[in-house]
């Protein structure tokens, strides 16, 4: 009798492993297929697949609530390329950056090899206060080695609220030292600019943040007061930014007429932005490259499309979508396409970028010899010295990667830190003195190098009647 209940269970799963009229979808994921099976056998017919789906994603979620982030942070990357999730702690992070605005030490940092060096301080910052060199390695953050966190981690750490202070230790030449750097506001500029030979004016703005019209209006008043017109705009590697902002730069430059117009899943939030502009006094240039994108795109349409900027470069990006920003009230937010945008002309270049008038690429070339200062291999320098040879290391040592300070003839702390890493990378006796066989292998590595030449940067310079010769 055991025996036949045992037969008959049996039996009864097995009829059940392959049920009448249960759908596989080769498409779907095993987890939908599974829920199909349940939905399909289950003996309540009026629960669904998706039910079940919605059961089980909840149940797991509340058992392992750490998940959460990670399906909302898919969900919004299964979008698009541009859509996103933040925590409020990464959104806080991405807002600074977005902006260039944080309370931090006030250095710019890269990772070397398996260092982290400073390569950057801003002069109202408080590593800058504190003693701190371009050319330190940084080792540790509050107590914790930097060697194996991200960029982002370090930041994060040496972030904080403004007036407190962060303890940093850092290798110069060899030597550990440590240092309390209080944290201050730290904007980073987005706009620079320069008059060339030739009154000729050059702009680069690196990214549109919220103080990018205003850092742009006062390089614009410096070239006024000195009669300069002829401009060259430098949006290469220009990642783009916020929306407003690029609208606003254009208004000071851009004929009278339309700067772009955007289109929304809602046509109610469609809008046409213009330019008032009577007369323009400037003439453009317009450098772009493959990675020029997004609002540095509406500023190159513009400026293309009214003919008052000449493009010249390789064809830009081509991110012609919008991503707006939403906040919670749990301090996270979320970046989603919300629309995409037109030229002034009309044309969306989303996928297909846009073609400069003028297609320049650069080119790499190995490094011209005489155009830099040369060893005497006779003198060997160390820390407080100065001379042609020590001219001649910091012009190798910075193309090298290793030196970030300014390129004189001062044999400063930071070109030790460099001569010490280059001796240990390359296996010389590592301590920090410039000495004889220091400077031939230093030639040696820099000899056999390339260098970029900016044809893209000379081809604008010479549209405006100027001269490579002026240059050198």
């Amino acid at each position: 009798m055991k025996f036949r209940r045992v037969v008959a269970a049996v039996a009864a799963m097995l009829c059940i492993s392959v049920p009448a009229g249960a759908v596989e979808n080769d498409e779907s994921s095993y987890f939908e297929i599974m829920a199909n099976y349940a939905a399909n056998l289950y003996i309540d017919e009026s629960i669904t697949k998706e039910e079940i789906i919605q059961n089980a994603i909840e149940g797991v979620l509340k058992d392992n609530p750490e998940l959460m982030y990670s399906m909302i942070k898919e969900a919004f990357r299964s979008l698009d390329d541009y859509s996103e999730f933040y925590t409020e702690e990464e959104f806080r992070q991405y807002y600074q950056q977005l902006n260039k605005m944080f309370y931090g030490m006030g250095i710019i940092i890269e990772r070397r090899d398996n260092n982290v060096i400073i390569t950057r301080l801003y002069d109202n910052g408080g590593a800058k206060a504190a003693g701190l060199q371009e050319g330190d390695i940084l080792v540790e953050v509050e107590g914790k080695p930097v060697a194996d966190m991200s960029l982002e981690q370090i930041s994060a750490e040496a972030s904080g609220e403004e007036g407190t202070y962060v303890n940093v230790k850092i290798d110069r030449g060899g030597q550990l030292m440590d240092f309390s750097v209080e944290r201050r506001r730290v904007d980073e500029a987005t706009v620079g600019g320069l008059i060339l030979p030739g009154d000729i004016g050059y702009i680069e703005i690196i990214s549109f943040a919220e103080g990018t019209p205003a850092e742009f209006e006062q390089v614009l008043e410096g070239f006024k007061s000195k009669n300069v017109t002829n401009i060259i705009l430098d949006l290469r590697n220009n990642p783009g930014g916020v929306l407003t902002s690029v609208v606003a730069v254009a208004k000071q430059i851009v004929p009278e007429g339309i700067i772009t117009q955007t289109i929304y899943r809602n046509e109610e939030e469609n809008e046409i932005f213009y330019s008032d502009l009577k007369d323009s006094p400037y003439h453009f240039a317009v450098l772009v490259n493959g990675d020029t994108a997004s609002a540095a795109e509406v500023l190159c349409g513009a400026l293309q499309d009214s003919g008052a900027g000449y493009v010249i470069g390789e064809t830009t990006y081509g991110k012609g979508v919008i991503q707006n920003i939403f906040n919670l009230q749990s301090g996270d937010a979320f970046k989603i396409t919300t629309g995409h945008y037109l030229t002034r002309n009309g044309n969306d270049i989303n996928g297909v970028g846009i073609q400069p008038n003028e297609w320049v690429s650069n080119i790499k070339q190995q490094i011209d010899l005489s155009r830099y200062e040369t060893f005497d291999y006779t003198t060997k320098w160390h820390v407080g010295d100065s001379g042609k040879g020590v001219l001649a290391a910091k012009q190798r040592l910075s193309i090298l990667g290793y030196y970030f300070g300014t390129v004189d003839e001062n044999f400063d702390t930071g070109l030790e830190n460099a001569v010490y890493k280059f001796q240990q990378d390359t296996g010389l006796y590592p301590y920090g003195v410039l000495d004889i066989s220091t400077q031939a292998t230093l030639e040696n590595k820099f000899y056999v190098i390339d260098e970029i030449i900016d044809e893209q940067f000379y081809s604008a310079y010479e549209y405006f009647g100027g001269s490579r010769a002026d240059l050198e």
